[in-house]
Protein backbone atom coordinates (compact mmCIF):
# COMPACT_ATOMS: atom_id res chain seq x y z
CA UNK A 1 0.00 0.00 0.00
CA UNK A 2 3.23 2.03 0.65
CA UNK A 3 4.50 1.80 -2.28
CA UNK A 4 1.34 2.24 -4.33
CA UNK A 5 0.91 5.59 -2.25
CA UNK A 6 3.97 6.98 -3.01
CA UNK A 7 3.70 5.73 -6.93
CA UNK A 8 0.73 7.56 -7.11
CA UNK A 9 1.93 10.60 -5.83
CA UNK A 10 5.29 10.40 -8.49
CA UNK A 11 2.13 9.51 -11.15
CA UNK A 12 1.21 13.33 -10.00
CA UNK A 13 4.24 14.70 -9.91
CA UNK A 14 6.78 13.41 -12.26
CA UNK A 15 9.27 15.82 -10.24
CA UNK A 16 9.21 13.68 -7.47
CA UNK A 17 11.32 10.63 -8.27
CA UNK A 18 12.30 9.39 -5.13
CA UNK A 19 8.94 8.45 -4.31
CA UNK A 20 8.99 6.41 -7.85
CA UNK A 21 12.62 5.05 -6.86
CA UNK A 22 11.19 4.02 -3.02
CA UNK A 23 8.25 2.42 -4.46
CA UNK A 24 9.86 0.25 -7.06
CA UNK A 25 12.27 -0.48 -4.36
CA UNK A 26 9.79 -1.71 -2.18
CA UNK A 27 8.55 -4.05 -4.59
CA UNK A 28 11.57 -5.53 -5.22
CA UNK A 29 11.78 -5.72 -1.20
CA UNK A 30 8.85 -8.13 -1.14
CA UNK A 31 9.93 -9.84 -4.68
CA UNK A 32 13.40 -10.65 -2.48
CA UNK A 33 11.25 -12.11 0.58
CA UNK A 34 9.33 -14.32 -1.49
CA UNK A 35 12.15 -15.64 -2.84
CA UNK A 36 13.72 -16.02 0.18
CA UNK A 37 11.16 -17.84 1.83
CA UNK A 38 11.21 -20.10 -1.22
CA UNK A 39 15.06 -20.51 -0.57
CA UNK A 40 13.79 -21.66 3.04
CA UNK A 41 11.20 -24.35 1.20
CA UNK A 42 12.98 -25.68 -1.13
CA UNK A 43 13.47 -29.38 -1.43
CA UNK A 44 15.59 -30.06 -4.09
CA UNK A 45 19.24 -28.62 -4.97
CA UNK A 46 17.94 -27.52 -8.20
CA UNK A 47 15.15 -25.25 -6.31
CA UNK A 48 17.62 -23.98 -3.89
CA UNK A 49 19.79 -22.84 -6.56
CA UNK A 50 17.04 -22.02 -9.29
CA UNK A 51 15.50 -19.74 -5.89
CA UNK A 52 18.91 -18.11 -5.75
CA UNK A 53 19.70 -17.25 -8.90
CA UNK A 54 16.57 -15.18 -9.36
CA UNK A 55 17.33 -13.83 -5.99
CA UNK A 56 19.85 -11.51 -7.51
CA UNK A 57 17.64 -9.52 -9.58
CA UNK A 58 14.94 -8.19 -6.72
CA UNK A 59 18.76 -7.47 -5.13
CA UNK A 60 20.22 -5.99 -7.96
CA UNK A 61 16.78 -3.70 -7.98
CA UNK A 62 16.97 -2.77 -4.38
CA UNK A 63 20.63 -1.76 -4.37
CA UNK A 64 20.06 0.56 -7.63
CA UNK A 65 17.17 1.72 -5.84
CA UNK A 66 18.54 2.54 -2.61
CA UNK A 67 21.54 4.26 -4.36
CA UNK A 68 18.85 6.26 -6.60
CA UNK A 69 17.45 7.22 -3.44
CA UNK A 70 19.88 8.59 -1.39
CA UNK A 71 21.48 10.46 -4.28
CA UNK A 72 17.75 12.20 -5.24
CA UNK A 73 16.10 12.71 -1.69
CA UNK A 74 19.22 12.91 0.60
CA UNK A 75 21.29 14.73 -2.13
CA UNK A 76 24.46 12.95 -0.82
CA UNK A 77 27.07 10.18 -1.56
CA UNK A 78 29.70 10.77 -4.12
CA UNK A 79 28.85 10.01 -7.70
CA UNK A 80 31.84 8.36 -8.80
CA UNK A 81 30.79 5.53 -5.41
CA UNK A 82 27.21 5.32 -6.71
CA UNK A 83 28.51 4.35 -10.50
CA UNK A 84 30.70 1.66 -9.10
CA UNK A 85 27.95 0.60 -6.52
CA UNK A 86 25.89 0.12 -9.79
CA UNK A 87 28.35 -0.79 -12.24
CA UNK A 88 29.73 -3.67 -10.11
CA UNK A 89 26.72 -5.27 -9.31
CA UNK A 90 24.82 -4.80 -12.69
CA UNK A 91 28.30 -7.35 -13.82
CA UNK A 92 27.76 -9.80 -10.93
CA UNK A 93 24.30 -10.05 -12.23
CA UNK A 94 25.82 -10.57 -15.56
CA UNK A 95 27.70 -13.35 -13.81
CA UNK A 96 25.01 -15.05 -11.97
CA UNK A 97 22.95 -15.79 -15.26
CA UNK A 98 26.27 -17.13 -16.81
CA UNK A 99 27.12 -19.63 -14.14
CA UNK A 100 25.74 -23.23 -13.09
CA UNK A 101 23.47 -22.91 -10.81
CA UNK A 102 24.29 -19.40 -9.72
CA UNK A 103 27.14 -17.01 -8.80
CA UNK A 104 27.18 -17.99 -5.21
CA UNK A 105 28.07 -22.04 -5.79
CA UNK A 106 29.87 -23.95 -7.88
CA UNK A 107 27.55 -26.79 -6.87
CA UNK A 108 24.56 -27.51 -4.74
CA UNK A 109 25.50 -31.09 -3.36
CA UNK A 110 22.43 -31.38 -1.15
CA UNK A 111 19.97 -29.67 0.97
CA UNK A 112 19.43 -30.21 4.55
CA UNK A 113 16.95 -29.17 6.79
CA UNK A 114 17.45 -27.30 10.08
CA UNK A 115 15.30 -26.07 12.83
CA UNK A 116 15.16 -22.08 12.60
CA UNK A 117 12.40 -19.72 14.94
CA UNK A 118 10.14 -23.21 15.59
CA UNK A 119 10.10 -24.44 11.71
CA UNK A 120 12.04 -26.49 9.82
CA UNK A 121 14.05 -24.71 6.87
CA UNK A 122 16.14 -26.00 3.98
CA UNK A 123 20.12 -24.61 3.88
CA UNK A 124 22.40 -25.46 1.05
CA UNK A 125 25.77 -27.75 1.19
CA UNK A 126 28.04 -27.38 -1.46
CA UNK A 127 31.20 -25.69 -3.35
CA UNK A 128 31.29 -21.77 -2.63
CA UNK A 129 31.80 -19.57 -6.54
CA UNK A 130 34.80 -17.68 -5.68
CA UNK A 131 33.46 -14.52 -8.63
CA UNK A 132 30.75 -14.48 -5.27
CA UNK A 133 33.36 -12.01 -4.45
CA UNK A 134 32.07 -9.45 -7.57
CA UNK A 135 28.22 -9.49 -5.77
CA UNK A 136 30.07 -9.17 -2.34
CA UNK A 137 32.40 -6.47 -3.61
CA UNK A 138 28.98 -4.28 -4.53
CA UNK A 139 27.69 -4.56 -1.02
CA UNK A 140 30.99 -3.60 0.26
CA UNK A 141 31.15 -0.64 -2.02
CA UNK A 142 27.30 -0.10 -1.37
CA UNK A 143 28.50 -0.04 2.53
CA UNK A 144 30.65 2.96 1.89
CA UNK A 145 28.25 5.05 -0.13
CA UNK A 146 25.56 5.18 2.38
CA UNK A 147 28.32 5.62 5.20
CA UNK A 148 29.65 8.63 2.86
CA UNK A 149 26.32 9.75 2.25
CA UNK A 150 25.25 10.11 6.32
CA UNK A 151 28.63 11.76 6.86
CA UNK A 152 27.58 14.20 4.46
CA UNK A 153 24.10 15.08 5.56
CA UNK A 154 25.20 14.91 9.26
CA UNK A 155 27.58 17.49 8.34
CA UNK A 156 25.07 19.83 7.18
CA UNK A 157 22.85 19.51 10.14
CA UNK A 158 20.09 18.15 8.16
CA UNK A 159 17.19 16.92 9.98
CA UNK A 160 17.62 13.39 7.91
CA UNK A 161 20.33 12.41 9.96
CA UNK A 162 18.39 10.07 11.99
CA UNK A 163 16.83 8.44 8.45
CA UNK A 164 20.32 8.11 6.58
CA UNK A 165 22.07 6.44 10.06
CA UNK A 166 18.65 3.85 10.08
CA UNK A 167 20.06 3.10 6.44
CA UNK A 168 23.63 2.60 6.83
CA UNK A 169 22.98 0.26 10.18
CA UNK A 170 20.27 -2.07 7.77
CA UNK A 171 22.92 -2.11 4.74
CA UNK A 172 25.59 -3.01 7.28
CA UNK A 173 23.20 -5.72 8.72
CA UNK A 174 22.50 -7.03 5.39
CA UNK A 175 25.92 -7.42 4.06
CA UNK A 176 27.18 -9.19 7.18
CA UNK A 177 23.92 -11.79 6.96
CA UNK A 178 24.93 -12.05 3.02
CA UNK A 179 28.17 -13.13 3.60
CA UNK A 180 28.56 -15.01 6.84
CA UNK A 181 25.94 -17.03 5.32
CA UNK A 182 26.62 -17.61 1.53
CA UNK A 183 30.28 -18.72 2.63
CA UNK A 184 28.92 -20.70 5.71
CA UNK A 185 30.42 -19.09 8.63
CA UNK A 186 27.07 -19.65 10.53
CA UNK A 187 24.63 -22.12 9.60
CA UNK A 188 21.07 -20.44 8.98
CA UNK A 189 18.94 -19.43 6.50
CA UNK A 190 19.44 -16.04 4.35
CA UNK A 191 16.89 -13.22 6.55
CA UNK A 192 18.64 -10.12 4.42
CA UNK A 193 14.41 -9.23 3.25
CA UNK A 194 14.23 -8.39 7.29
CA UNK A 195 17.28 -6.05 6.49
CA UNK A 196 15.87 -4.48 3.26
CA UNK A 197 11.97 -3.99 4.78
CA UNK A 198 13.93 -2.16 7.70
CA UNK A 199 15.70 0.23 4.18
CA UNK A 200 12.21 0.58 2.73
CA UNK A 201 10.41 1.21 6.28
CA UNK A 202 13.04 4.14 7.30
CA UNK A 203 12.93 5.38 3.81
CA UNK A 204 8.85 5.51 3.60
CA UNK A 205 8.75 7.41 7.15
CA UNK A 206 10.87 10.01 5.90
CA UNK A 207 8.85 10.44 2.55
CA UNK A 208 5.42 10.31 4.45
CA UNK A 209 6.92 12.70 6.66
CA UNK A 210 7.71 15.20 4.00
CA UNK A 211 3.99 14.42 2.51
CA UNK A 212 2.62 15.00 5.98
CA UNK A 213 4.48 18.28 6.31
CA UNK A 214 3.56 19.57 3.16
CA UNK A 215 -0.22 18.77 4.04
CA UNK A 216 0.33 20.88 7.02
CA UNK A 217 1.97 23.96 4.66
CA UNK A 218 -0.80 23.87 2.46
CA UNK A 219 -3.26 24.06 5.14
CA UNK A 220 -1.46 26.81 6.69
CA UNK A 221 -1.16 29.02 3.73
CA UNK A 222 -4.98 28.12 3.00
CA UNK A 223 -5.95 29.53 6.41
CA UNK A 224 -3.24 32.22 5.73
CA UNK A 225 -5.29 33.39 2.59
CA UNK A 226 -8.48 33.57 3.82
CA UNK A 227 -7.59 35.51 6.49
CA UNK A 228 -5.56 37.56 3.84
CA UNK A 229 -9.11 37.76 1.97
CA UNK A 230 -11.28 38.78 5.13
CA UNK A 231 -9.18 41.41 5.87
CA UNK A 232 -9.78 42.54 2.48
CA UNK A 233 -13.53 42.63 2.71
CA UNK A 234 -13.43 44.40 6.00
CA UNK A 235 -11.09 47.04 4.69
CA UNK A 236 -13.30 47.47 1.61
CA UNK A 237 -16.16 47.48 3.55
CA UNK A 238 -14.79 50.58 5.70
CA UNK A 239 -13.67 52.46 2.88
CA UNK A 240 -17.03 52.32 1.20
CA UNK A 241 -18.57 53.49 4.72
CA UNK A 242 -15.98 56.55 4.68
CA UNK A 243 -16.20 56.91 0.92
CA UNK A 244 -12.69 56.32 0.66
CA UNK A 245 -10.14 54.63 -1.98
CA UNK A 246 -7.08 53.02 -0.80
CA UNK A 247 -4.12 51.73 -2.26
CA UNK A 248 -0.79 50.11 -1.81
CA UNK A 249 1.62 50.92 -4.07
CA UNK A 250 4.69 47.14 -4.38
CA UNK A 251 7.65 49.93 -6.62
CA UNK A 252 9.57 46.94 -7.01
CA UNK A 253 6.94 45.50 -9.18
CA UNK A 254 4.67 47.78 -10.25
CA UNK A 255 2.17 46.40 -8.59
CA UNK A 256 -0.82 48.61 -6.90
CA UNK A 257 -3.05 47.16 -4.33
CA UNK A 258 -6.68 48.87 -4.32
CA UNK A 259 -10.14 48.67 -2.65
CA UNK A 260 -13.06 48.70 -5.04
CA UNK A 261 -13.81 51.89 -4.09
CA UNK A 262 -10.97 53.18 -5.34
CA UNK A 263 -11.65 51.37 -8.62
CA UNK A 264 -15.16 52.49 -8.76
CA UNK A 265 -13.82 56.29 -7.87
CA UNK A 266 -11.00 56.26 -10.63
CA UNK A 267 -13.29 54.06 -13.39
CA UNK A 268 -10.94 50.94 -13.65
CA UNK A 269 -12.91 47.67 -14.27
CA UNK A 270 -13.08 45.69 -11.11
CA UNK A 271 -10.48 42.88 -12.91
CA UNK A 272 -8.88 45.98 -14.36
CA UNK A 273 -4.98 45.50 -13.97
CA UNK A 274 -3.34 48.36 -11.95
CA UNK A 275 -0.25 49.81 -12.46
CA UNK A 276 1.50 53.06 -11.39
CA UNK A 277 1.78 54.63 -15.64
CA UNK A 278 -1.87 53.21 -15.72
CA UNK A 279 -2.78 55.49 -12.43
CA UNK A 280 -1.28 58.55 -13.67
CA UNK A 281 -3.91 58.36 -17.17
CA UNK A 282 -6.50 58.89 -15.46
CA UNK A 283 -5.11 62.12 -12.79
CA UNK A 284 -5.54 65.47 -13.83
CA UNK A 285 -1.92 66.81 -15.25
CA UNK A 286 -1.74 69.11 -12.22
CA UNK A 287 -2.56 66.72 -9.90
CA UNK A 288 0.74 64.61 -10.59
Amino acid sequence: MLALMHLVVWWKDRTARANLVFSVMAIAAAAFAVLELALMRAETPEQFGLAIRWMHVPAWVIIVSLVGFVRLYLRAGRRWLAWAVVGVRTLSLIFNFGFSPNINYREITAVRHIPFLGESVSVAEGVANPWMLVAQLSLLLLVVFVTDAAITVWRRGDRRQGLVLSIVFFVLAATADAVLITWGIISMPLTASLFYQGIVAAMGYGLSYDLFRAAQLAKQFQASEAALHESEERINLVSNVANLGLWVWDIRNDELWVTEKWRRLLGFAESEPVSFDRVLQVVHPEDR
